[in-house]
């Protein structure tokens, strides 16, 4: 159940495909006689990953077990309906889980009528959100969160369900709001640990991680949960400190949604748009990897609308907000799923065997916890910080920020500061970009960086390299440098500006621009400019100055410089 890329991956299709029916017309779209039982085995391999994955994050979440299922089956069901990617996997997940658990904890008591009416208000709400950004087709907005930021935003989720499983794997009780409580609470408890429970706990941890080595399409999750419930009976284990999942009640979908005070509809709304954000994020790069690999036409907007419409039916049938999800979407694809059938006969099935549900009730809670800590530890990619780091010692320290923000500030506070964070760092390396001066390798009409072996420059002629876009931040860097260029190069009667990285220019930049040509002009120093794109050659050629209106542009270095020789 793993988010990173398997190491059998399916093959890429030369040019994707576009599924692009809607509705009841597109569910068995792709499938054929020869497919259709392949189809039927990923729905079921789905099941049999996502029924303890649901049950562990009914847990998470703080509602009954079968809440989770109807979230499941509803979810499910709604994606394959109005969402573009036939095989993502949309259901209960443990990214989301804790974020409005912890927060609708705050107005009611965990598993109330009260605390289920609040999660299925913030799951209606919560659709609204992401619909909406599908229907007006701002999914842009998803790009604000960088790898780095979304790599740390997911470790501390995975610390975050750790340390809330902790207290069920030792067996001791616990407590606290923050991190930091919860840790507390349970480091006053060590002396009370019971070996039952963590066992249990671990060996599920153990049976996942071999399982996932050796093939990720077998259900070993739920053969933890089979095999640790038999002996949990066998044993008797519940007098030996296992919790037991305890009475499920099976019953049918039921509307909780009632008006809410001012108060909780700010929480419920604050809590929805921070869900929106991660799941917008998470959906986003669940869609793209797996349409990639399977060789379909991504449509982010539709898929949006999707688990929009997954939300909104999960919270009118009285449940609580869902996601999709990396890991089940990834089993689906290692499974052979390759259109709508496996959610079609994942949900069907799970509907099927829904009455069943009330056997689950021996389920040790040690091995949900288990099953949650090996998702968390999915969560928190260590090779990816690893890659940052070697990357960009920054954008690391964004990621840290990003990860440690989340735990210790909360979500919504820690990711604001992690985004501005970044932006801030992005803003300064525009800030602070770099002219270099170009020269002619010896023999060639190649314009390379001088100092590089057979590079020289060119007589009287000044050609520079500004690697930004000109605008209000770094235009004084601009003149800065282009002043020191000239005067190390006192003989210049040429400015060639290769302008192939300057993708637009502000109304700073341009009139800082303005008044260097003025100065030049007056030294009698022409200015051409090579390889403008279109906006800049629009910006400049409306500019108030004739003077840079009347600029001459080439398509090349070589013959910017050419021409001002003759000139």
């Amino acid at each position: 159940m793993g988010h990173e890329s398997e190491r059998h991956p399916a093959p890429r299709t030369p040019v994707a495909r576009r599924v692009s029916t809607h509705g009841l017309a597109n569910l068995f779209h792709g499938v054929t006689r020869v497919s259709a039982p392949r189809e039927v085995l990923a729905g079921i391999t789905l099941l049999a990953i996502a029924i303890p994955e649901q049950l562990a994050t009914s847990q998470l979440a703080g509602v009954p077990a079968f809440l989770a299922m109807i979230a499941f089956i509803a979810a499910t069901l709604a994606f394959t309906l109005f969402g573009s990617n036939p095989i993502v996997s949309v259901g209960a997940d443990s990214t989301i889980a804790p974020l409005f658990a912890v927060a609708i904890a705050h107005l009611a008591v965990t598993g109330s009528a009260q605390y289920l009416s609040l999660v299925a208000a913030t799951a209606v709400v919560t659709g609204v959100l992401v619909a909406g950004v599908g229907l007006l087709r701002l999914g842009w907005m998803a790009d604000f969160l960088s790898a780095p930021i979304i790599t740390g935003f997911m470790a501390g989720i995975g610390v975050i369900i750790i340390v809330h499983q902790l207290p069920t794997a030792l067996g001791v009780l616990g407590g606290g709001e923050t991190v930091g409580a919860r840790l507390r609470a349970v480091a006053s408890e060590l002396a009370h640990v019971q070996g039952w429970p963590l066992a249990l706990a671990l060996g599920t941890v153990a049976l996942m991680v071999i399982g996932e080595r050796i093939n990720p399409r077998w259900p070993t999750a739920l053969l933890a949960v089979v095999a640790a419930t038999t002996l949990t009976a066998v044993l008797s284990l519940n007098h030996h400190g296992v919790t037991e999942l305890g009475t499920v009640i099976v019953g049918v979908p039921t509307w909780r949604l009632r008006w809410l005070s001012v108060h909780q509809w700010g929480v419920v709304v604050a809590t929805s748009i921070t869900l929106a954000i991660v799941v917008i994020s998470q959906s986003a790069m669940t869609s793209r990897v797996s349409a990639d690999e399977i060789g379909v036409a991504e449509d982010l907007s539709r898929d949006f609308v999707g688990v929009g419409v997954a939300n909104l039916a999960a919270g009118l049938l009285g449940t609580f907000p869902v996601d999709a999800s990396p890991a089940r979407t990834t089993v689906t694809r290692l499974a052979g799923g390759r259109t709508r059938l496996p959610g079609v006969v994942a949900a069907l099935v799970a509907l099927a065997l829904s009455p069943l549900a009330a056997y689950a009730h021996q389920i040790p809670m040690a091995v949900l916890a288990g099953v949650l800590f090996f998702i968390a530890g999915r969560l928190i990619k260590v090779e990816q910080f690893r890659a940052i780091w070697r990357a960009s010692r920054a954008e690391f320290v964004v990621a840290l920020v990003s990860a440690f923000g989340v735990i210790v500030l909360g979500v919504e506070l820690g990711i604001a500061v992690a985004v501005g964070l970044a932006v801030v760092l992005r803003t300064w390396r525009s800030a602070r970009p770099h002219m270099v001066e170009l020269g002619r390798r010896r023999g060639t009409t190649s314009w390379e960086l001088m100092g590089c072996h057979d590079v020289e420059h060119v007589d009287h002629v000044l050609t520079v390299f500004f690697d930004e876009a000109l605008y209000f931040a770094n235009a004084g860097v601009f003149r800065r440098e282009l002043h020191e260029l000239l005067a190390q190069n006192p003989s210049t009667k040429h400015v060639v500006l290769d302008a192939v990285a300057m993708s637009d220019i502000d109304y700073t930049g341009l009139q800082t621009l303005t008044e260097i040509v003025a100065d030049l002009d007056a030294e009698h120093v022409g200015v051409f400019v090579a390889r403008a794109n279109e906006p800049v050659r629009h910006q400049l050629a409306n500019a108030v100055d004739g003077r840079v209106r009347d600029l001459k542009h080439f398509d090349s270095v070589d013959a910017a410089a050419t021409h001002a020789m003759g000139h």
